[in-house]
């Protein structure tokens, strides 16, 4: 069972609560379960707290935790990132740094490291709210933990809670109250997430509603679609040698451009600006050492593939142009660290994010009704089409049924 440390230095400590139940609640997760998964620190007694931190996943704290904790004072956002390494060379496995206090902009940011990953995580800053955050956000995190969402999963939904409950805050009794809801589903409350600490909003891709969206591997494949009328493919092709790979980009994108059909071209971002593609698509482990600048520069579309709140939150951080989500059903065309979403989750996306939404992963015809009720604004095919027996035919039956809706 993970563990959660919450350091909660205060004048009157046996004020603090352990948990909200008002968030529970809206999280329908019992007090009794989540009590389980907290240890509520508040003495600052070093010898005793560095005993507890084997035994918690997360340590939880703010600045002034921090700054007694290890008796330095925390003035910019390296210095807390010095405070992270310092919490986790105690012993500590993971530790999250609410870093509010720290008024440098128009974010509030948090810091999350475990030694191996770490990651700032913003929201924009809610003046006037003179509201005690913290067992709200702890106990949020909490009630994701509970019910088995990752720890990078569980900070994100919290702070989407946190945000939105600052956001809608209102006065009672010239009292101001948080505002409690079920789940978050506000684009608005979504963090962004990166790998250093927001200094401004992010620059906008320009939006692609992609339709149906087949990726194939190979120029001829690209061929074969455009001449069955589709509108809008990505090209992805993996070990190839370099004149290989420059020679089939620049034949789909010449193709692509006959035919006034969209072509995304993954991960290799240099050949999609050389040979002017329509856009890029970059997978997650692909964002770190893209260029995102040069391609915005470029005026190239922008497409990221998530599968989970965490990686939502980082291409969030992008603005793209698309955001891609899934797999929604068990798929074999790559491998797959993730277990299929579901229908009902690929419909809380749709309810909770503004960017145009690709579906992936399973899709087929058999499948295609439910997702095109989900009303996302693509879907993104790859053995439906190239390993039926009959791709014309199965992109013609596709098609159909497509426009037979009201889909865009």
């Amino acid at each position: 069972m993970k563990k959660l440390i919450i350091l909660n230095y205060s004048h009157r400590p046996e004020k603090g609560d352990t948990v909200d139940l008002e968030t529970l609640k809206n999280f329908n997760v019992p007090a009794a379960t989540a009590i389980k998964y907290i240890i509520k620190y508040t003495k600052p007694n070093m010898s005793e707290l560095i005993n507890l931190f084997p035994a918690a996943d997360l340590v939880l704290c703010n600045i002034s935790a921090v700054e007694n904790l290890l008796q330095r004072s925390l003035n910019t956002y390296q210095d807390i990132q010095q405070a992270a390494q310092g919490l986790l060379a105690l012993g500590a496995k993971s530790v999250l740094i609410q870093a509010s206090q720290l008024k440098k902009d128009f974010f509030c940011q948090d810091y999350w490291s475990n030694q191996e990953e770490s990651f700032w995580i913003a929201t924009p800053r809610l003046a006037g709210y003179a509201i005690d955050k913290k067992a709200i956000f702890s106990t949020a995190i909490v009630a994701c933990l509970v019910r088995n969402y990752s720890l990078k999963d569980a900070i994100v939904i919290a702070r989407m809670y946190l945000q939105r409950g600052l956001r809608k805050a209102y006065t009672e009794k010239q009292t101001q109250k948080f505002f409690h809801s079920g789940w978050p589903e506000e684009q608005a409350d979504l963090p962004y997430l990166s790998s250093k600490p927001l200094v401004k909003l992010p620059q906008v891709f320009k939006p692609c509603k992609t339709s149906l969206y087949p990726i194939v591997d190979s120029s001829l494949w690209v061929e074969r679609l455009l001449t069955q009328g589709i509108k809008c493919i990505q090209l992805r092709i993996k070990q190839a040698d370099e004149q290989h790979l420059a020679k089939e980009i620049k034949r789909s994108i010449v193709l692509a451009k006959h035919y006034q059909a969209k072509l995304f071209i993954n991960d290799y971002w240099q050949l999609a600006i050389q040979f002017n593609a329509t856009g890029v698509h970059l997978g997650q482990e692909d964002l770190h050492d893209a260029d995102i600048n040069a391609i915005h520069r470029s005026g190239l579309y922008l497409g990221v593939s998530t599968h989970c709140y965490y990686e939502v939150a980082r291409a969030h951080t992008y603005n793209p142009s698309y955001v891609a989500c899934g797999p929604v059903y068990f798929t074999d065309s790559k491998p797959m660290a993730f277990q299929p979403q579901g229908i009902e989750q690929l419909k809380r996306w749709r309810r909770t994010l503004c960017y145009p939404l690709v579906a992936i992963g399973g899709i087929n015809l058999e499948r295609l009704s439910e997702i095109l009720e989900s009303q996302v604004d693509g879907i993104s095919v790859i053995s439906a089409i190239t390993q039926a027996r009959d791709p014309p035919a199965t992109i013609k039956e596709f098609l159909f049924q497509i426009n037979q809706t009201n889909y865009v």
